[in-house]
């Protein structure tokens, strides 16, 4: 049974990583966007919102993205070093 669990987070990780790398580079796309309203000014407030909003979009998946990745590192450094 630990197995099947092992292979199921197994993919679980793999997902997660994935989820990463794409809003990295979604993130890296809402801030060239975000920049390149913001030096328009006035003209382009809307667009500039949006840009942020989808920044913050970006910003909340990496940081769950992180945060699931922090807790397996931890957790199966954990079992490690418990094994005798």
């Amino acid at each position: 049974m630990e197995k099947y669990w092992q292979r199921w987070l197994f993919y679980l990780d793999v997902l997660v990583l994935v989820i990463f790398a794409v809003a990295t580079v979604y993130m890296a796309k809402d801030a060239f966007w975000a920049g390149y309203y913001r030096a328009f000014g006035s003209s382009h407030i809307n667009e500039y919102g949006n840009a942020l909003w989808h920044l913050a979009r970006d910003v909340a998946f990496q940081v769950a993205a992180i945060g699931w990745i922090i807790y397996r590192l931890f957790r199966c450094q954990f079992l490690l070093l418990r094994k005798p």
